[in-house]
Order: structure tokens, then sequence, then C-alpha cells
């Protein structure tokens, strides 16, 4: 039968050891039976996995062990070494399983070897003893698997752990038939369905993947994982897997939101999924399980949380209010009684930041106790409607629920209003129709205004985690309104952005408030201040990205990005002082003149971060450039002298203004891939994983826009960007005549398969 368990495999700050003793209780409540301990940013658990638990550690896990066990919760502990293993190393297979031993002697039953997220990749030292790495990593596996006695429970992450992963498809990849056939049958192995985040895991797909692997799979879902947006948390309903998937499964995991506070309507629906699943397990049950019930239930459940200073589970600043004047300060609580004083190896997963203390108005720190409640701002209890309408605002990752999607279809309604068509008032006022709506939506503006302000209640460390996300709405709300009322007072026109259609959740971040800026033009981010909030380290890991496109005000931004990177990717500043925009004209300006659509741009805290550029037909924005664009830079920058050895840098560029080489494009590239693509990041944004999120929002415009392919070039020792492109499906291009220091790649769109379709592949249908 299925098991309903839970799992911190997330990327980010990893929850308190007190959070996590307070969720045992809760789940086991639910009916839930297992938790995987396996938070990224533990560094022991990955990236120095090799480093045993300092004794202050291992208490900590001691404790933590115990106290599922108390509550009849099976303790799986994972590892994941698969980031710089040597895996033909007797050393480093002594290191892995003596680091197993000491958390066994804690208490620990249950295990799992994770291999998600790694390169594909053996090393030097390993292509002599093994073919491949589903060779190497089913060794090692099987080794552990036997030195640890075999336990009942015992998991394997693979590499390919969803279909998207698989090289160079599910059905061709080579990787899945080694691992099902070598790995020991008593190991059971981790899935996330078609995609990292799947919308939905069908029955075919399930069947497919246990005949590969000759085992039935464990699900582990992010279908509420955020890691990979700290714009967005999702409130909404366990669905998009039908209750018939239960005789297929070994057990279900579920990736949480980052926030422990927030993911009550998650477990708890998918606890609901779990009971209902394990009652009827007949596979014409579909319909048994409504998502829409069970999210009602959830919030039932959920509300007197709302209500209760009982659950607090992090520490939280004190507000004061009074005289209009707000204050948040650090109470120093004293220390908890430990067993054992704390030391500086105490671990990251019970770290909780370091604490700021801001002075009050007098200097002084109020005397403890301080009664919370009496001092907080007396507000209309939250109601079951209010939470309905938070859940639809923070739903899912790939649909809103219904309430925001009404908000968001009237304000696209609002904005991309067409006077012409619809007609305007003789006295030159808007139709009285669009009036109405525009009084509407501010009155739902209102409602939600309301919501967030019940929300500040007595439970802060509910109020905390969802505070960030909230405000965030609320800005985007007010910057809407704001543009309403200038459409009513004639201060702008009726825009429309052209917007890819079905990215992956993580394309276009932020959200439900973050589809409300979108549907906004260019011009009603003009002298706003919203957004902008005083950066103390944009560096630092808890940085919020966002991909939006290009608006006219950024211009300088991509230009100074440009010159940023223009010295051989370091800062070119120093080689065009008199000029400092010459290197933008040359390499930015054109793509935004000719082709600002296929514009988007990376923010971060800090601002602008990085940017994609695109064309659709290659040839066709050459000319333009030649007729229209390179004129006008002779214009701006005189011709050098003849004398070469006399040239800057600038001089260099200016050159290429004036005398410019012709460009041809060859039949291999203007055929299959005519359009072609520039990227660029600041350093500060590399390593992040954003350089994908960019590439795929322009990759998908193109393809709305009819394109059969791209193509781009990059430096043959630039092994960094080839593996990068390559993992998102260029191909290098066989050139007529192979320039030099220039590989070209290319990738086709006709060729790949729109989510939705089906495609029948021997003999199996799946949708």
């Amino acid at each position: 039968a299925v098991v309903s368990t839970q799992s911190t495999g997330f990327y980010g700050k990893p929850w308190t050891m007190k959070q996590r003793a307070d969720l045992f209780p809760r789940v086991a409540n639910f009916g839930m039976d297992t938790y995987m301990y396996a938070p990224k940013d533990d560094f022991k658990h990955r990236s120095a996995w090799r480093i045993p638990y300092s004794p202050s550690e291992s208490e900590q896990l001691r404790r933590l062990i115990e106290e599922t066990k108390l509550h009849n919760i099976r303790f799986i502990y994972a590892l994941s070494p698969g980031l710089d293993m040597i895996f033909s190393s007797e050393k480093e297979m002594k290191l892995l399983m003596d680091k197993l031993d000491q958390v066994r002697s804690l208490g620990c039953e249950s295990f799992a070897l994770l291999f998600d997220d790694i390169e594909p990749q053996l090393h030097p030292a390993d292509e002599v003893r093994f073919q491949t790495p589903a060779h190497a990593q089913a060794y090692v596996t099987n080794e552990v698997y036997h030195h640890m006695r075999a336990p009942s429970t015992f998991l394997f992450c693979p590499t390919e752990y969803c279909e998207a992963y698989c090289q160079p498809s599910f059905y061709q990849s080579s990787y899945l038939p080694i691992i099902g056939a070598e790995l020991n049958l008593g190991i059971e192995i981790l899935w996330t369905g078609p995609r990292v985040i799947s919308k939905h895991i069908s029955c075919a797909s399930i069947r497919a993947v246990n005949k590969v692997l000759k085992r039935k799979v464990i699900i582990w879902d992010n279908l509420h994982a955020n890691d990979y947006d700290q714009r967005r948390i999702f409130l909404g309903p366990y669905c998009g897997r039908s209750p018939a998937l239960v005789p297929l499964l070994a057990g279900v995991l579920t990736n949480p939101n980052c926030e422990y506070e927030i993911n009550f309507i998650p477990l708890r629906t998918l606890a609901i999924w779990s009971k209902l699943s394990i009652e009827t397990t007949d596979e014409s049950s579909e319909d048994l399980y409504d998502p829409s019930k069970a999210l009602n239930s959830a919030i039932i459940d959920w509300l007197p949380q709302f209500s209760s200073s009982e659950n607090c589970t992090t520490e939280i600043p004190l507000i004061i209010r009074g005289d209009n004047n707000l204050e948040s300060m650090e109470i120093e609580q004293p220390p908890e009684k430990e067993d054992s004083p704390p030391t500086e190896e105490m671990m990251s997963i019970e770290s909780e930041g370091d604490k700021k203390v801001l002075p009050s108005p007098t200097d002084e720190v109020p005397p403890l106790p301080l009664d919370t409640e009496t001092m907080l701002p007396k507000h209309d209890a939250i109601t079951i409607e209010d939470l309905c309408l938070l859940c639809d605002m923070f739903y899912l990752p790939y649909q809103h629920g219904s309430r925001a999607v009404e908000l968001l279809q009237e304000l696209s309604w609002l904005v991309n209003f067409n006077p012409e068509s619809n007609g305007e008032e003789s006295d030159g006022t808007l139709p009285t129709e669009w009036t109405r709506k525009a009084e509407q939506f501010r009155m739902k503006c209102g409602v939600i205004d309301t919501l967030f302000t019940k929300i500040d209640g007595p439970n802060r460390s509910l109020h905390y985690e969802i505070h960030p996300y909230v405000t965030e709405v609320q800005s985007a709300l007010y910057r809407a309104k704001a543009y309403i009322s200038r459409i009513e007072r004639k201060e702008c026109s009726f825009p429309r952005l052209d917007i890819p259609r079905d990215p992956e959740p993580w394309v276009f971040q932020g959200g439900f408030g973050a589809e409300l800026t979108r549907i906004l033009p260019p011009e009603a981010y003009k002298g706003d201040e919203v957004y902008k909030r005083p950066v103390e380290n944009p560096s630092a890991a808890t940085c919020v990205y966002f991909v939006r496109p290009y608006c006219v005000a950024d211009q300088e931004e991509l230009y100074k990005i440009c010159l940023l990177n223009s010295d051989n990717g370091q800062d070119g500043s120093h080689l065009f002082p008199d000029h400092p925009d010459i290197i933008g004209d040359r390499g930015v300006g054109p793509y935004l003149e000719f082709a600002p659509e296929l514009a988007y741009v990376l923010t971060d805290d800090a601002g602008v971060c990085g940017y994609v550029l695109g064309v659709v037909d290659t040839q066709s924005f050459y000319e333009d450039v030649y007729t229209k664009w390179l004129p006008r830079m002779c214009e701006k920058y005189a011709a050098p002298g003849p004398d070469k050895s006399t040239w800057n840098s600038t001089a260099e560029v200016a050159n290429g203004f004036h005398n410019p080489p012709k460009v041809i494009i060859p039949d291999c590239l203007s055929g299959p891939y005519p359009s072609h693509i520039k990227f660029n990041l600041l350093p500060r944004a590399q390593g992040k994983g954003m350089g994908e999120s960019l590439i795929t929002c322009v990759l998908e415009s193109l393809k709305n826009k009819g394109s059969k392919g791209v193509h781009l070039d990059i430096s043959p020792d630039d092994i960094r960007y080839l593996n990068f492109y390559t993992s998102l499906g260029f191909k290098e291009i066989t050139m007529p005549t192979q320039p030099l220091n220039q590989v070209f790649l290319g990738k086709g769109f006709l060729d790949e398969v729109e989510d939705g379709q089906s495609v029948e592949i021997s003999g199996t249908e799946f949708s």
C-alpha cells in the first residue's frame, strides 16, 4: 500500500530542530508515517558529505530520530555524495560507510543515497573501472546497502529522476535500464514524474518507468516545492495524481514549501489523497478524490492556527506600535537549557540567522515579560472565505485559483481595452462598461488589502512567513490601480505585451503578483519606486531573482552589463573611458531597436543583473543593422585614422561601424535555425541557475512567433557554456567552412512535442 510521507529535500534555509519537532505530531495526526531528512543546504548532507557530525550535531540528530519514533514516524537519513565522489576509491567508500554508520549509531534504521542534480560524468579515475556513471552509482549503492545489513527501507535517487532529464529521451535513455538491471531489488527508486515539477503524473507513465527500473517507484513529488522561486508559495491542494496510481507505487514523498508554517494545506490534502487512495485502489476510481473538497476541508482545519499564539515555532521580532511610529526589535530570550553547551560547530539546520537588535525610540529595551497579544492591532478575525482567497492567490506552480484568475482577467481586459473598437463617449471619456469594471477591480483590491491586514494576528510565525509574499502582491495591485487611474486621466495608452505560453514554472518567477505586473505595459513602470528596496548584501543567498520583459527604462542597465563583461568576461570600463556606450551600441542596441519584444531581463534586489536578446530572422535582422543602425552609429562615432598602431579599443569598435564585414548566413543556419539569441549575466547572478530561466523565456517567444529553430555561437574553449547550452538541447552545427575560435550551436523547434499532445511510442499512449 502507498504511504503518505514528507521530505525536506529542498534548497534553501533548512528548518530548525524546533520546527521539525513540531512537524512530527502534526503529520502523524494526518496519517503520514515517514520523514526523510535531506536538506540540500545542510553542508554535511551534500557538499561536505565526508565530514562526520560533531558531538553536538550528533546529539541534535539523535534527538530528532527519537522524536520521530515517539510518533511512529519512520526517519530516513539521506546523503548526497555525487557532487565529487570518486566511486572507485576504497578510501571514499570507507568515508561514505563511516558517515552512515555514525548516523545508524544514533538510532537511524532507514537510509537513502541521492545522486540528483549532479553532472552525469565520471571522474577520470573512475573511467578505468566503470563503463558509465550508472554502473558506478549502482555499484556504490549496492555496496552500502549490504554494509548497512539490507535495511527494510533504503532509497536511491537517480541522476535521471524525471522524463525530462533522460538523455536523449526516456525511451532512448541508456542510464535508466542500467540502474534497473544493476541495482539490488531491495532498494527503492525515487521518481518525480514527467518533469521536475510535474503538473500531472499518469498511470501509463508510471507503468513505463516501473518496467524500465524493474520495480515500483516512489514518487518524490515537487508539486509544492518553492525553492526555485523565492517569490512564490503554494497553498493549493494536492492534485494531478489519480488515486489509481496507488497499486503502481511503492510510496509518495513530497517536497514542501521552504517556509515551514505554510505547509499545512499541502500536507493535509496529500494525507486526504493518500487515505482515499489506500481505501480505493481500483483504477476506475479516477474521480473519487476531489481537490476542491480536499482544499476546503484543509482550510477549515487550518483556520484555528491563525488565531492561536501557541503554535509559534520561530524566533520573531516584536512589533511595537504607538503614535504612528513602528519599531521592530529583537527581544533576547534566556537560552534553553541544554545537556551540552552550544558550540561553533552547531548544525546549519538549527541556524536561524544573525539577530539584529534595533533600538526603540528611547534606546531602551522593554522589560520582560511582554503581553504580545495585547500589543497587536485589533482586526476582524480571519474567515474561511479569506483563506480561500489567500489560497487562490498562492495556488500551484501551473495554475492560479479561480478568484486570482478572475482578477487577472479583469486587469488584462482593462489594460488591453481598445478605445477605437469599443468606442469612447462623445465627450472623450471612457465607456461606462470600462469605468464600471475599473471600479469593481478596485473593490476587489480592497478586499485583498483587508485580508492581508487580518493575517497580522496572534500567530506571529504564520504572519512572518506569509508577509513577504502578500506584500509583493499588494505592491503589484498598487501599481495596477495607479496605472488604471492614469488611463482614466488619459496619461497612457493600451499596449500589449508578448508573453510566452506554457513555460516551466520557473520561467516567469513571482507567481500571482508577478503575473499582475506582466499584464501592465512597460510605461506603467516609469517613475515607479514601489518595488525598490534597500539591499544590504545583494550577493546573499536570500537574494530574489525575477525574469520579466524588457522595457525602455532598462536600456542603460543593459548597456552597463555589456560593458562590465566586455573584457573577456571581465569589467571593460577601462577600455572605453571616453565612450562607455560604444560596446552596448554594438552588442545590445540593435536588438533593442529591432526586436524589443524578444528581450528579457533578470533582476535581483540590487537591480538588473542579466539579459537575453533574440531575433526571429537573423538575415533580416542584419539587413536592418546595415541599412538603419550602422549609419546612425557612423554619425555618432568618428572613423579612426588610417594608422592602426594608434587605435585603442574604442577606435577598433568604431572602425567596425564604418567598415563592417558583410555577414552571410549559410543555409545550414538560415534553414533549420533562422533565429539567434545573445545572453549575458553579471558575475553576481552567475551560477544561480537563472540562465536557464532567461533563455527559456526567449526560446518560448521564438516558438510562439513561428521560428523553426535558433542558433548561437561561442568560443570552443568555453567548456562551461558549451555544457550549459548542451544541457538545454543545443547541438553543434557543422559549418561549410569552420570559423576559427567559433563554435555554432543550434536547437530546432519543429521536432519538439507540445505539452498535452498525445504521443504513441512502442504501442503505449502517453498524454
